[in-house]
């Protein structure tokens, strides 16, 4: 082979070296831009598909649907339109235990009502399944905490204010209670600590339970289903740093709490990306200022 052959033939191996090099950059070009177009893709589709969920539940919050249709309605036009299902269903009527359906942060206070309401929102006292009983369980904290602050491997322990709001013969009034499972923490703020902690209540969810009888101290109230009418329960937690588990539930079997509102259920749908969202509609409440409220009932003024 002569020399000019020789240096043809390296030519020609610089040459295929190069251009595997090029493929090879230009193959992992192509694939990330398929790979950035497809998650652009994807992105827009979720976003079409949680916009059309949230339709889904403001059609309900506006009257348009009852959630009751059970198939998809398309949102504007076209083959790839998105579209949502919506469902509703009512939530309470049972003696099962009423859980707020996302964690309560410090100082937000939550209510579940004692009485019925009817469509227009106005009292039914003569709903059957009207709370009329002394006995109750209030159930807060995530499972799995401490009840006695052991940072950082726990959050700061919550304690729980219970307010009852109520009406006998000389009118409305409210009684409170303050619950507090950290022990050292309530020789301090002079809460009630025989709080049961052993965890796992209502489906493992909830960590400190206690059984309340509104008759007795703190609440003393007395004539309950007969002269007083209870109204609502308003659970205030305190002290927690990160959000907490909340709820309620009748202690005895034979006792409900009535409809507390209804939970609108939308599932969107764009190209094959499903997303979901979840509204909690309760019956108006009063607002958590209520509680900060300073309230003279005499005639007189208050002062310093």
């Amino acid at each position: 082979m002569t020399k000019s052959a020789r240096k043809k033939g390296q030519v020609i191996i610089v040459i295929l070296l190069i251009l595997v090099v090029v493929l090879t950059v230009g193959l992992s070009i192509a694939t990330r831009t398929v790979t950035d177009i497809k998650l652009s893709q994807q992105t827009e589709m979720s976003q079409r598909a949680f916009n059309a969920a949230e339709a889904g539940v403001e059609s309900v919050l506006s009257g348009q649907s009852s959630g009751t249709g059970g198939s998809y309605v398309t949102v504007g036009s076209g083959t790839t339109a998105p579209s949502y299902n919506v469902s509703v269903q009512t939530v309470g009527g049972s003696n099962s235990p009423f859980i707020f359906n996302q964690p309560i942060v410090k100082d937000d206070t939550q209510q579940i009502w004692f009485v019925g309401h009817n469509p227009d929102n106005s009292f039914n006292l003569a709903d059957p399944d009207t709370f009329k009983s002394k006995d109750l369980y209030v159930y807060w904290g995530n499972n799995g905490q401490s009840a006695n602050n052991t940072s950082p491997v726990s959050p700061t322990t919550p304690a729980l204010e219970v307010s009852v709001i109520y009406e006998d013969a000389t009118g409305f009034k409210t009684s409170r209670g303050a619950y507090d499972p950290n022990v050292n923490r309530a020789t301090v703020n002079n809460f009630i600590s025989s709080v049961d902690i052993a965890g796992n209540y209502t489906n493992s969810k909830l960590q400190f339970r206690k059984q309340i009888d509104l008759s007795t101290a703190p609440f003393n109230i007395s004539g309950i289903g007969t002269t007083t009418t209870l109204y609502a329960l308003r659970l205030r937690l305190l002290y927690n740093d990160v959000p907490q588990l909340l709820g309620a539930q009748p202690a005895n079997v034979s006792d409900k709490f009535p409809v507390q509102g209804r939970l609108i259920s939308s599932t969107g749908n764009s190209g094959n990306v499903y997303r979901k969202v979840e509204v909690f509609e309760s019956y108006p409440s009063l607002p958590p200022i209520f509680d900060y409220v300073i309230f003279n009932g005499s005639s007189n003024t208050l002062g310093k």
